[in-house]
């Protein structure tokens, strides 16, 4: 029961983290995470969470490498080879040695082969922290790419040489020609495995549909199931499990390409799916950093060994060492930079490699290579500066997220992506502005109902996008005008004698009332009697006379005038465009209600069958246009790759529904 508790609090403490960043959005989500999990030690909480390492490297190094190889961009992967494969292999190689060396001159403490695994925890960079860079800083597109190819690659290469480095200080043993041998056939033979593996579970799904086994949620499970069982079988068969499942998740991605209802199906409930499996191992893993921070703070402190002040010092020396010597390979592998024409080739250079440099970020698998460390050596003592280890990688994590949170929007320039955030946020309305203009001149009497639901559903996304106060002064404006203009045509028809005198004037009245109380203007407090001739009095007393069953007759005639000929001057507005289309579309909306209760029964009301034939059609016409414009804004440059992710995403997920409802 504790450990059920406790589990239910890690994952309120997520959501918490998620609604923080919402408020505080200039302090990543990891350092919440982490000061959350600090927090966590505080509490009531009678238990402590113990994982086993080799546990710990399955549950979230298995699945985390899985996911990046999926969605790993294969094009990109291939036209930057060279400059993924010297970040990614050689610069971890080159971090293992240099400040595996570094470290074991300056802590004399820890000993040389558990300063390489130290050294080899540090080399890999955070791909999900470098995928959330892109959200909070405009990265070049092309060291975007850069980046991404690198940090999945590098987990791989960082964790192998972990892994041997760990090996040779738990059994005392290491030899630089043998390890180069093994390092080889284990790595090759967990591609192989991996890529065999991935065949085999591709014949046991084709297997299963070929029964007629097509139920989603089985093949969802099976998914789940693959990179623990691919990791599992490796490290049976003495073979790298992470490499294996890095080479599996890139095959599953080509699985996806194929086009038929159960992939597309399967497809979107699997991108679900993995986010949310993705976003709970990521933020578990901070977390987790923050509940193990007291205690190895403290046993860090109350040892003799070192004193506070100069660990904290060595934390950050070792991270200076770390991206100083990433600085110095990027520059010397001479990546092309992407400063534009203000600045020089050489300048440029050098902007790109700091941009290269800062967006190294440490985090999950650093944490969770150093949380895997042996707890014992198997001669069965303790294994060396464990805390010690544990401690500094986290510090250079602290520092290396603080870094890239704070120095790279200054590096390439906060303001600009605010600007940059609010262009895109713009260009996405009228993405969805474009769609209700389409939808609105598709609009006829038969589909009126079905068009005025698909278009609410648009407005929404527009207010919700709209997260500036301008919109309620529109509505205001915009409420102010459908009364004048009902009074309007409520004048009109008494002039035209077109309704009796006494329906006339209480309506006329009522509107006067409105419009006074919301303008305070005196021109309708002097014609809250509007009567102004004896003959108007004579016949407004007649009319008087009339049943209720007729007053409300009257009164219903009028109101469906009034409503008609405002939805002709919203419709107008439509046709005219401009920035508050959607607050015109939510009136329309109101009023076309509002028309049909007046005028319910009426032919064009149309039976359910019909109703629901129009709202598939629009919906599908909709979703058509959103498409149209998004591939329109993104070859215009005013929608990022990842913001076209997103909207595409969203599209997928409307497809979705409207299969599910259309079976």
């Amino acid at each position: 029961m504790e450990l059920f508790e406790y589990i239910l609090l890690m994952l309120a403490a997520l959501a918490v983290s998620n609604l923080v960043n919402r408020f505080i959005p200039s302090v990543s989500v990891p350092i919440i995470q982490i000061a959350l999990g600090v927090a966590i030690t505080l509490l009531p909480v009678h238990f402590e969470l113990t994982l086993n390492p080799e546990l710990f490297l399955l549950l979230f190094i298995a699945p985390l490498l899985f996911n990046d190889g999926r969605h790993a961009d294969k094009e990109a992967l291939w036209s930057l080879r060279k400059p993924i494969l010297l970040l990614a292999l050689g610069l971890v190689f080159v971090t293992v040695g240099i400040v595996g060396y570094f470290v074991n001159w300056l802590l004399p403490v820890i000993p040389l082969a558990a300063s390489f695994a130290l050294a080899a925890a540090l080399a890999p960079t955070d791909a999900v922290a470098v995928g959330a860079l892109e959200q909070k800083v405009k990265i070049p597109h092309r060291t975007m790419q850069l980046l991404e190819g690198e940090s999945l690659i590098n987990d791989a290469s960082g964790l192998v040489s972990f892994q041997f480095a760990a090996a040779a200080m738990a059994t005392g043993m290491f030899s630089f020609r043998s390890a180069g041998l093994s390092f080889l056939a284990i790595s090759l033979g967990g591609v192989v495995l991996g890529l065999l593996l991935t065949l085999m579970k591709y014949g046991v799904v084709k297997w299963l549909r070929r029964l007629g086994m097509e139920n989603v949620t089985l093949h969802m499970l099976i998914e789940l199931l693959t990179p623990f069982l691919i990791f599992l079988a490796a490290e049976e068969l003495g073979v790298n499990g992470i490499l294996a499942v890095v080479a599996a998740g890139i095959a599953h991605s080509f699985n996806y390409k194929k086009m038929n209802p159960e992939v597309a199906k399967l497809r979107v409930v699997s991108k679900s799916t993995w986010s949310v499996i993705i976003f709970v191992l990521n933020g578990l893993v901070f977390l987790l950093l923050g509940t193990q921070l007291p205690d190895i703070i403290q046993t860090i402190w109350n040892s003799p060994e070192i004193g506070n002040v100069r660990v904290i010092l060595y934390t950050l020396l070792l991270t200076l060492a770390v991206l100083g010597l990433r600085l110095i390979w990027v520059l010397l592998m001479k990546v092309p930079g992407e400063g534009g024409a203000d600045h020089s080739p050489r300048k440029s250079r050098f902007r790109t490699a700091l941009i290269i440099t800062l967006s190294g970020v440490r985090g999950t698998i650093t944490l969770a290579s150093t949380l895997s460390l042996p707890f014992f050596l198997d001669d069965g003592t303790a294994f060396p500066s464990r805390d010690l280890i544990i401690f500094l990688a986290s510090g250079v994590i602290l520092w290396t997220l603080l870094a890239s949170n704070y120095l790279l929007p200054l590096l390439l320039g906060a303001e600009t992506e605010t600007a940059q955030e609010e262009e895109e946020t713009q260009a996405k309305i009228e993405i969805l502005q474009g769609v209700i203009t389409g939808l609105n001149e598709l609009s006829t009497e038969q589909n009126r109902l079905a068009s005025v639901q698909i278009i609410s559903a648009y407005t929404s996304r527009i207010r919700m996008l709209r997260k500036d106060d301008r919109k309620d002064e529109v509505q205001r404006t915009l409420g102010l005008s459908v009364m004048k203009w009902e009074r309007e045509n409520t004048l009109l028809a008494l002039e035209h004698k077109e309704v009796d005198p006494y329906t006339g004037h209480r309506y006329l009245n009522r509107m006067n009332r409105l419009l006074f109380m919301h303008t305070r203007d005196v021109r309708y407090k002097r014609e809250l009697f509007p009567v102004k001739h004896w003959d108007e009095m004579v016949g407004l007393l007649q009319q008087a006379r009339l049943s209720r069953r007729q007053r409300r007759a009257e009164l219903t005639r009028l109101r469906i005038r009034n409503v008609t000929y405002v939805l002709g001057q919203l419709n107008a507005l439509l046709a005219e465009g401009g920035p508050d289309i959607e607050a015109v579309s939510t009136f329309k909306l109101q009023y076309e209600r509002m028309l049909l209760r007046l005028t319910r029964g009426e032919a064009y009301t149309g039976s359910r069958e019909e109703y629901g034939e129009s709202m598939q059609e629009l919906a599908r016409i909709g979703i058509q246009l959103e498409r149209d414009g998004l591939q329109a804004m993104f070859e215009s440059g005013r929608i990022s790759r990842q913001g076209m992710k997103e909207m595409k995403r969203d599209i997928l997920f409307m497809e979705h529904d409207l299969r599910e409802e259309t079976v």
